[in-house]
């Protein structure tokens, strides 16, 4: 019972993550995600620094520095497609369709880690396509539409989510989760940064409203929230909480309804049900291995 209240808890935080990002304003996703990042490395460092026996990849494994630095460019793809889709198009189209997540980490999972997928597994990530295309759709007035620019780098978040998190999952044998974090996050931060300086941008004019809720994501939604996550997935069946991290979509949307005044169409609806049920059912159906079926990839 506690470590699901625990889950929920941090399902709720991480939920705030769309509606802040809203607050901050009118600032450029690159910014948005270097100061998420940032403030996230130097939060940690102190903890990492201060461990007794300090965990690393092993001197000469340079193949492992260089998973780091993809998982950290994954990472930052993600945070400014996704931020970016935020600005583009409504908080529920983005936030859904970056929840497909699970989807593409499947798929990534075949081609990568060679892992074979049943006939109902393939059944499910057609239907979380399906209901991926029913959102687009209800944008796609035009090719050049803000609305489906925004749909579209959602999705294109939601498949670089997954591969920074199956490299996550090559390495929680290797080394301890704050260390790992901390080189991510900081890799992450610095190639944001170096985006932010060829585009020359200005990271330090910025409001004090945006400040603060600048401050508020990185302490929130990324420093409590995934933190609660990881605590859960050590602690719960992994399936259990990507599950309960489908309620982050939901809770956002109705957010972005009563903060926002955002309202989905139709269209929303229907997909949003097809992507949560299709999800839950790739969840359940790979916890149950004595289920024989033919194996078709």
């Amino acid at each position: 019972m506690y470590n699901a209240l625990v889950l929920l808890f941090g399902v709720f935080i991480t939920s705030w993550s769309s509606i802040l990002i809203r607050w901050i304003g009118n600032v450029h996703p690159l910014i948005i995600a270097f100061y998420r990042l940032f403030f996230s490395t130097m939060i940690i460092l102190p903890f990492v620094l201060l461990r007794k026996k300090k965990q690393t990849f092993p001197q000469k494994d340079t193949k492992n520095v260089y998973f780091i630095l993809l998982a950290g460019l994954f990472l930052a793809l993600h945070f400014f497609s996704w931020i970016k889709s935020l600005q583009l198009t409504t908080v529920g189209h983005s936030i859904f369709l970056e929840s497909t997540h699970p989807v593409f980490a499947l798929i990534l999972s075949y081609f990568v880690l060679k892992e074979r997928s049943s006939l109902l597994t393939i059944s499910g990530i057609a239907l979380a396509l399906l209901g991926m295309y029913v959102i687009v759709s209800e944008n796609q007035t035009g090719l050049v539409s803000a609305s489906l620019t925004g749909d579209l780098l959602a999705i294109f978040s939601a498949f670089c989510l997954a591969a920074y998190l199956l490299i996550a999952r090559m390495f929680t044998q290797k080394i301890a989760l704050l260390p790992y974090l901390l080189r991510v996050y900081g890799t992450a931060a610095f190639i944001t940064l170096l985006f932010i300086f060829i585009l020359r941008l200005h990271p330090l004019q910025l409001s004090a409203k945006s400040w603060l809720f600048l401050i508020l994501l990185a302490l929130g939604p990324n420093l409590i929230g995934h933190s609660l996550l990881n605590w859960a997935s050590r602690k719960m069946p992994v399936y259990l909480v990507n599950l309960a991290m489908q309620g982050e979509a939901v809770l956002a949307t109705f957010y972005a309804f009563l903060l926002l005044d955002e309202h989905p169409g139709g269209h929303f609806y229907a997909g949003a049900i097809l992507i949560l049920f299709a999800v839950s059912f790739i969840f359940f159906q790979r916890e149950k291995p004595e289920i024989k079926e033919k194996t078709i990839i």
